[in-house]
């Protein structure tokens, strides 16, 4: 036990040395914590600074997305500047004020918060390129940044960069045999088949705008084109009627073939849709003239009253609109008036199952006995369309339309002609099946034209030199003449705007290069289509703008002169 004593105080000293050194430790990590304490609180601000500045860019893109958007759900939407804000199809975002980014707030956890602000876009007129400034703006009051981008965006779907765009360049099946239709391809890939008919453009036929054709072009003579491209691998023209002579078109303009094929949108149901919450939606054969801004309207089978829980007192009385729907769209009295809808978008519906109004015995039936294409009767959505029109406004079908007179534009002294840049008038006629102009015969010969002494009334009359000012498409057929082989000339049908259509629409027959019935052609592209559309009119379709150009640059907030970005929020 002695022996043992003199090591206790060595223990002591080991522990009070193992004591020092932990103190040691504590004291350095102490120190340590301190230090990187202090080095995080002075980066803080550096972090601080660079989640902001991207915070910025982000709101900046939510800016642009925002712009195409709008653009690509109402393609007009391009013509909208800070002057004319909150009217018609101008609607949110307002131009040149500041516009919260959703999701953000002063809140730390959701990070900085954010607006983006859009100056008055600019558009050239002749390639269609709209410019603007689009600034997205994040921070605290303590703290905010800018990023800025200038933008330029493009069309892209070429539907309205064409004056005619052909899917088949061939008699529609269903119109030789209704019956029994025969299989027709592309005349580049499997010739012309057994019972198809190729349609031939001749010397009376005259197209002021571009061409497009996924299938082979037939010449009969000599047509004048501006430009011309061909998705045929081979040739740019093909011959294949016999008896025509020489074949010399007149090109004037670009040229190709072997371009990629471009598909045609098959379905319009979309606009049923759109015309259902913001427009007018109608039901059953409907005869539509428009009159200046009203359209007059008869739609027997459309039922009427308020939408289904509509808000009380609400204007509408279409009662198969949804009960948001303000607008006012079935007349007092068939014939009578009513205002463009809101949206600009009127769309005629086949009769649902549960309407007895389209079934009963002399249920209404414009078209009954005129012979018209395709499906036809009193339970079918065709509209039966002529008139002026003031604004933008977009017509679909279920079915057919057929136009019954000349269509033209409120803004051009005459019809035919190219309203000139800002005026906004434009008409979208788009059916499901066919879009047919009205020709009435009897006995084989042209009944009497419209409006002359003895005639009956439309659509029970002929068009001699019809006008129509019109973007045009016809999903699944034809934009054609009704009865296009029977009767004699009825002169020239005058187009502005653009055909688009699945199959090749004859307007009558030629003994070569002369009329011999229906129409010879005389089609002039609206320039304004280049930016401008009908409303809704691409939706059965591909975007229509697309960016052509971003350039973007941080820390400043200059939009073009004399705009200047208004005071962060």
């Amino acid at each position: 036990m002695r022996r043992l004593a003199p090591t206790r105080p060595r223990v002591c000293d080991e522990a009070g040395q193992a004591l020092a050194v932990v103190i040691g430790l504590a004291l350095i990590f102490a120190l340590g914590s301190g230090l990187l304490i202090q080095q995080v609180d002075q980066q803080t601000p550096i972090v601080r600074q660079d989640l902001v500045i991207h915070q910025a860019y982000r709101a900046m893109v939510a800016g642009l997305d925002e712009y195409l958007f709008a653009d690509n759900a109402n393609p007009d939407y391009v013509t909208c500047n800070s002057g004319n804000t909150g009217t018609g199809f101008c609607l949110q975002p307002t131009f040149g004020t500041w516009i919260k980014v959703q999701g953000t707030n002063p809140d730390p956890g959701s990070g900085p918060p954010s607006w983006f602000l859009l100056s008055d876009p600019q558009i050239d007129t002749t390639t269609g390129v709209v410019s603007l400034t689009i600034v997205g703006l994040a921070g605290y009051p303590s703290y905010q940044t800018y990023q800025t981008a200038k933008v330029t965006i493009e069309p892209l779907n070429s539907f309205l960069l064409n004056v005619l765009w052909i899917n088949y360049n061939q008699i529609d099946p269903a119109v030789l045999s209704p019956a029994s239709p025969p299989n027709c391809g592309y005349y580049w890939k499997v010739g012309i088949e057994s019972g198809c008919q190729s349609v031939n453009f001749v010397t009376a036929d005259s197209l002021q705008g571009n061409l497009y054709v996924n299938d082979s072009i037939f010449i009969c003579g000599s047509p004048t084109f501006q430009s011309v491209h061909t998705a045929d691998p081979n040739h740019l023209t093909t011959v294949v009627s016999s008896g025509c002579g020489s074949s010399d078109p007149h090109i004037t303009g670009a040229q190709g073939y072997g371009v990629p094929v471009e598909p045609i949108p098959t379905d319009d149901s979309t606009l049923a849709t759109v015309a259902q919450q913001g427009g007018c939606l109608f039901e059953g054969p409907t005869t539509i003239t428009l009159s200046g801004s009203n359209l007059l309207v008869t739609s027997p089978d459309t039922p009427t009253g308020a939408p289904a829980n509509a808000p009380t007192g609400s204007p509408s009385n279409d009662h198969i609109n949804d009960p948001g729907n303000e607008n006012k769209c079935v007349p007092a009295s068939s014939g009578g008036p009513v205002p463009y809808p809101s949206n600009g978008v009127v769309f005629v519906e086949n009769c649902l199952s549960g309407n007895t109004t389209c079934s009963v015995s002399g249920a209404y039936n414009p078209m009954s006995g005129l012979n018209e294409t395709g499906a036809t009767g009193r339970t079918y959505g065709d509209a039966v369309v002529q008139g002026t029109v003031t604004g933008p406004l977009t017509i679909g079908a279920q079915n057919n339309v057929i136009i019954d007179g000349n269509i033209c534009y409120t803004s051009t002294n005459n019809c035919a002609s190219t309203p000139a840049p800002p005026a906004t008038d434009v008409l979208g006629l788009i059916a499901y099946n066919y879009v047919e102009v009205n020709h009435p015969v009897s006995g084989g010969n042209n009944v009497k034209t419209c409006g002359t002494g003895g005639a009956s009334a439309p659509p029970a009359c002929d068009l001699s030199n019809p006008q129509i000012d019109a973007a045009i498409l016809a999903l699944n057929h034809s934009f054609l003449v009704n009865q296009y082989g029977t009767g004699s000339p009825l002169g020239t049908l005058d187009i502005t705007g653009t055909v688009d259509e699945d199959w090749r629409g004859p307007v009558g027959t030629s003994n070569g290069s002369s009329i011999v019935t229906g129409y010879s052609k005389d089609y002039v592209y609206d320039p304004r289509f280049v930016y401008l559309s009908p409303p809704y009119y691409l939706n059965p379709g591909t975007a229509s703008w697309g960016i052509a150009s971003l350039s973007v640059s941080g820390g400043s907030c200059a939009l073009p002169s004399p705009q200047t970005c208004p005071a962060a929020p």
